[in-house]
């Protein structure tokens, strides 16, 4: 073959393949078969279909044997996904994102503790000790922080609402750390008629430290008003007017 049929030989070669590289919205058969196409950037066959998908880890798309891997340790919210129920940390590892049955990475809730979202041996930790009212959350009965340590959280129906106001002087505190288990700490030592509380029984002086308040079925009554000239004060752990 003389170096006229050579080049022709490649040119057919190089159009060959060409034409066998997988395109966005053409058949594939192999599910969740993945294909590099850029060094951030994979094709992956879902029901029949290739479809883009985005690899925002540091390996970016590279091969590992014989096979293409999308390194996605880290994803934004609707990115394209592989792997149902899989869960990641968001880019800014201020969220936990949970791979939807419609291969999509959708938003499970904040990270926005001190430790934020973190991946570790294929197992994400999210440290929600603070969060703010309406977030998302997972473990029923969980408390937190808001971000201003002035309200306790509780989860409650998979969204953290008010538990109770800290108007004390220490505010709400997390104290601990996740192996041990984070504990959150609310000073509810000042609190207003209505306002949420937590534990029944528990007393409060108002804000104008003229009466004692009450924690009863969730919410803050009044229980006594002071006389003349004493105030409602906490001391130690008995509340009373002095």
């Amino acid at each position: 073959m003389n170096r006229t049929h050579l080049v022709a030989a490649a040119c057919l070669f190089a159009a060959s393949l060409m034409a066998c590289r997988p395109k966005v919205g053409a058949s594939c058969k192999i599910e969740m078969k993945e294909v590099c196409v850029a060094d951030k950037q994979a094709l992956v066959c879902h029901d029949g279909k290739w479809e883009e998908m985005t690899c925002r880890g540091p390996s970016g798309c590279a091969k590992a044997g014989n096979d293409n891997v999308c390194d996605q340790s880290i994803a934004e919210d609707k990115d394209v996904c592989n792997i149902v129920d899989d869960h990641l940390c968001s880019s800014d590892k201020k969220s936990m994102l949970e791979c939807g049955r419609n291969r999509r990475w959708s938003f499970v809730q904040s990270c926005l503790g001190s430790r934020g979202c973190v991946l570790d041996q294929k197992k994400v930790t999210c440290d929600n000790s603070i969060a703010n009212a309406g977030d998302a959350c997972t473990e029923e009965d969980d408390y937190a922080c808001s971000p201003d340590g002035k309200s306790a959280l509780v989860c409650r129906n998979k969204q953290f609402s008010v538990a109770s106001n800290c108007k004390g002087k220490n505010g709400c505190r997390v104290g601990g750390d996740k192996s041990a288990g984070f504990k959150v700490e609310c000073d509810d030592s000042i609190a207003a008629v209505g306002e949420p509380c937590e534990k029944d029984g528990h007393y409060a002086c108002a804000p104008d430290e003229k009466s004692i308040v009450k924690c009863m079925n969730k919410r803050f009554v009044q229980d006594d008003r002071c006389k003349g000239r004493d105030k409602c004060a906490v001391r130690g752990e008995q509340v009373g007017c002095y």
